[in-house]
């Protein structure tokens, strides 16, 4: 396996609007996640709230003084491992890149906390991907992106092992902050994380949808890292898996904040959060 370290920079945050590109922002077309909510003037944190300008991802000098970054990036083919030291306190957003839809998994090892990240699809979903990029010439060449959230809690070494086939690029950035309250909502297929968007202290409902799928988990990630795991009920036919199916879940948040959303699935999916009142 030969990796490459691309670059290092301050925060940067890429909008990749390809047909299957599962960064979760507001405004982007072509199949990305719409935003449906009501702009907001609530207050969002600054996606550039860590200052400074990282230049590199490895020691440099004294081997007991590491320069911590805020952002990464690698590149390199097949299995294989990368390190690189991070600032603290900060959640980030992995992108993989990969030419095409290729089996993956991402081990993040920060301190302590080990965020075992797979996207696989089922046949299914990648033939419909496939037929997809078929029958559009402008995104026939487009590249396969899936993303997750993770934090790290403090200024250490993280460590990333990557399992697939194929070329992969792996991008760490700070997840883009919009200023959109619910109703909002996100579409994706495989796994995928959306923006921040501002959550208000209140009752919800999260309506969910799926289809060439045959697992679903859903997780909010808050500003400062702390992750809430949605219970999820019974949303595939056990005479059938991988049929449509779709759920109402309710969500209850107790303290106004800016919130993303973590979506594992195998295949396509829709969810909309909204006030239980709407």
């Amino acid at each position: 396996m030969k990796i490459r370290k691309i670059k290092f920079s301050g925060i940067t945050v890429i909008l990749a609007v390809l047909l299957i590109a599962f960064l979760l922002v507001a405004g982007c077309t072509q199949n990305a996640a719409t935003q449906t909510g009501t702009q907001t003037s609530a207050t969002t944190p600054a996606t550039t709230a860590p200052t400074g300008q990282a230049t590199t991802a490895t020691p440099t000098g004294d081997s007991d003084s590491p320069e911590y970054t805020v952002d990464a990036s690698f590149e390199g083919s097949g299995n294989g491992g990368i390190s690189t030291d991070l600032k603290g306190g900060i959640v980030r957003m992995l992108k993989v890149t990969q030419p095409k839809y290729e089996k993956a998994s991402v081990v993040v090892t920060t301190g302590d906390a080990i965020y075992p990240f797979e996207n696989e699809l089922t046949k299914e979903a990648e033939k419909s991907i496939a037929d997809a990029k078929n029958a559009d010439e402008s995104v026939a060449d487009a590249k396969y992106i899936w993303t997750q959230a993770f934090y790290v809690p403090q200024d250490m070494k993280t460590n990333f092992k990557i399992e697939t086939t194929g070329d992969w690029k792996i991008d760490i950035d700070v997840p883009l902050a919009i200023n959109a309250v619910p109703p909002i909502g996100f579409r994706g297929a495989g796994d995928g994380s959306s923006s921040f968007f501002q959550i208000n202290k209140g009752d919800y409902t999260v309506d969910v949808s799926v289809e060439d799928a045959d697992k679903l988990s859903i997780s909010l990630v808050s500003f400062d890292g702390k992750i809430y795991a949605l219970d999820i009920p019974k949303v595939f036919s056990d005479s059938k898996e991988g049929t449509p199916g779709s759920v109402k879940i309710p969500l209850k948040i107790d303290e106004s904040g800016n919130y993303l959303v973590n979506v594992a699935c195998n295949g396509m999916w829709e969810l909309n959060i909204a006030p239980a009142s709407a």
